[in-house]
C-alpha cells in the first residue's frame, strides 16, 4: 500500500513520475531511527550466473552481473546517511531482482494519465529484500527505490509514485524496523515511451571509504 504523501521518493530527492488514483487509502507516516549494520565490500572480482551470492561475510562485488532471480548482498546506505565527506557504512541486505513484467493500459483504468502517458508501455520490476541483520530504518527511506530500471537504449527509467494504491503493481510502506531474515517484497511501476522497454535493473548504491564515491557507482550490480 502506498501512502498518500508517498514522501519516501521526495525525501531521496529522485526526481519521479507522480500519478492519480480515482480513489486511494492513506497511512501514517513512518518514524525516524538509527542504528545501521556496518558493511563493506568484498575485493574480489565481478562473478556471473543466476543466483550468485557473496559470503555472509562480504558484499557481492561490486561489477557482478546477475539473472533474474538472483541474489546479491549489498550495504545500503540511505540517502539522509550518504551525506558529508567521511566514510558511509551501510545496512546489510540480501536483495533480488525477481523480474521484469509488461504491462497493459488497461492497468491503468483507475489512473489518471494524460495523453502522452496513455500512448505508453507500462513495466513492472518486482523485487525482493531481506534483512541480514537487525536496523532500524531511518525515516521516509526505502532501499527498494535504490533499484534504477535501464531501457532498451541504455537511459535510466524514473518510476512512478501513485498516491494511493495500485493493486498490479504494489509497493508496500517499507518496515521502520529490519528484522534479520525477514523478507519483504516491493514493485516498481514505470511508464516508457516511444515503443521502449526495459532490459535491465542496477544496484549503484553501497560503502564508501572517506573522501570517495561508492565502487558501485561506477561499477553497479546487474541483473538482465
Amino acid at each position: 500500500m502506498r501512502s498518500l504523501l508517498d514522501a519516501r521518493r521526495v525525501a531521496a530527492g529522485l526526481g519521479v513520475l507522480v500519478v492519480f488514483l480515482t480513489a486511494c487509502t492513506t497511512q501514517g507516516a513512518k518514524q525516524p531511527g538509527r542504528g545501521p549494520d556496518l558493511a563493506q565490500p568484498a575485493s574480489s572480482q565481478p562473478a556471473q550466473g543466476q543466483g550468485q551470492t557473496a559470503g555472509s561475510g562480504s558484499l557481492t562485488p561490486p561489477g557482478t552481473h546477475l539473472a533474474f532471480g538472483g541474489a546479491a548482498t549489498v550495504g545500503w546506505v540511505p540517502p539522509s546517511q550518504d551525506t558529508g565527506t567521511g566514510a558511509h557504512h551501510g545496512i546489510k541486505l540480501k536483495v533480488t531482482v525477481v523480474s521484469i513484467q509488461k504491462g497493459t493500459m488497461a492497468d491503468f483504468r483507475n489512473v489518471e494519465l494524460n495523453g502522452n502517458q496513455r500512448s505508453s508501455t507500462p513495466y513492472y520490476v518486482q523485487l525482493r529484500v531481506t534483512a541480514l541483520s537487525d536496523a532500524t530504518v531511518p525515516k521516509d527511506s526505502d532501499p527498494a527505490i535504490t533499484f534504477t530500471a535501464i531501457d532498451d537504449r541504455g537511459q535510466e527509467q524514473q518510476s512512478i509514485t501513485f498516491l494511493g494504491t495500485f493493486s498490479r503493481c504494489d509497493d508496500p510502506t517499507p518496515p521502520k524496523q529490519l528484522v534479520s531474515g525477514k523478507t519483504y517484497q516491493s514493485c516498481l511501476a514505470y511508464l516508457i515511451p516511444g515503443g521502449g522497454s526495459i532490459q535491465k535493473v542496477q544496484w549503484d548504491n553501497g560503502p564508501a571509504a572517506a573522501n570517495a564515491v561508492t565502487p558501485y557507482f561506477d561499477r553497479p550490480i546487474v541483473w538482465g
